[in-house]
C-alpha cells in the first residue's frame, strides 16, 4: 500500500489480481467520503480497510472497461452498494466478455450495467475534494483519467516511459498519443498514478517518454 496525501484527501494504493493492477482508495479524512478506482481482484483485506476507516464509499470508478480492471467490481458493488461509475463509450464493454477481452484470459466476465455514464469534463466529489474526467481514447474508446490539484489517476493512458496499449479492439495510436498531449501534457505537473508500475510525473514524461520524441510514429 502506498499512500498519498494532500491536507486530508489520501490515495491509497494497492497491487491487485494476476495483471498487478494498482487500484486505488480514495478518501477525505474528514467526511470519510471515499471513491474506490479500478477494483481489480476481489480484495477481502481492501475491503476489510474500507470498513475499518468506516468510509462511505461514493462510488466505484473504471479508468476503462478491460477485463483486469474490473475482475473485482461486483464483489464490491455488493459489499458496499456503492455505484458504478464509467465512460459512456466504454459502457458496452462491461456487458460484452469479448469487448472486455476476458474471454482470451480464461475466465468472462459480465457486469451489471453501470448506475452512472461519465462525459469528458464530469467531476466527482470525494467529500471537500473534486476530480475532473478527461476523456483519452486510443487505449479504448472511452478511456478516463481522473485529475486532481496535485495528482492524476491515468488508468493505462499514460505510464512511466510508456503508454497504454493502442492494439485492442477500440485502440486507435494516434488518438491515444494526441489526447495525452492536449489532455494530459497541457497540465501544471502533478504526479501520475497509473494503472500499472510505478507512478511518474506529466513534467517526467513530457521530457523522457519515447513515445513523445521526434522520432516516434504511430
Amino acid at each position: 500500500m502506498v499512500t498519498f496525501k494532500q491536507n486530508n484527501m489520501i490515495c491509497e494504493r494497492y497491487v491487485l489480481g494476476p495483471m498487478e493492477v494498482n487500484t486505488y482508495l480514495i478518501y477525505d479524512k474528514d467526511t470519510s467520503d471515499a471513491l474506490l478506482v479500478d477494483p481489480a481482484e476481489q480484495s477481502q483485506k481492501l475491503l476489510s480497510r474500507i470498513q475499518d476507516l468506516e468510509l462511505k464509499l461514493n462510488g466505484i470508478f473504471l479508468t476503462h472497461g478491460h477485463a483486469d480492471h474490473i475482475y473485482g467490481v461486483e464483489f464490491f458493488r455488493k459489499k458496499t452498494d456503492a455505484p458504478l461509475l464509467v465512460a459512456e463509450e466504454d459502457s458496452a464493454m462491461l456487458e460484452d466478455a469479448n469487448l472486455n477481452l476476458s474471454n482470451f484470459i480464461g475466465e468472462s466476465i459480465i457486469l451489471d450495467p453501470a448506475e452512472k455514464l461519465l462525459k469528458d469534463g464530469d467531476t466527482i466529489k470525494i467529500g471537500n475534494y473534486e476530480g475532473k474526467c478527461a476523456l483519452i481514447g486510443g487505449h479504448t474508446p472511452g478511456g478516463l483519467i481522473l485529475i486532481f490539484d496535485k495528482i492524476v489517476i491515468s488508468g493505462d493512458t499514460l505510464f512511466a516511459g510508456s503508454i497504454g496499449r493502442s492494439d485492442f479492439p477500440g485502440g486507435d495510436g494516434r488518438q491515444l498519443t494526441k489526447d495525452i498531449k492536449d489532455k494530459l501534457f497541457s497540465l501544471s505537473n502533478r504526479r501520475v498514478l497509473p494503472g500499472h508500475g510505478p507512478e511518474t510525473t506529466i513534467e517526467e514524461e513530457k521530457a523522457s517518454n519515447p513515445f513523445f520524441s521526434a522520432e516516434f510514429t504511430v
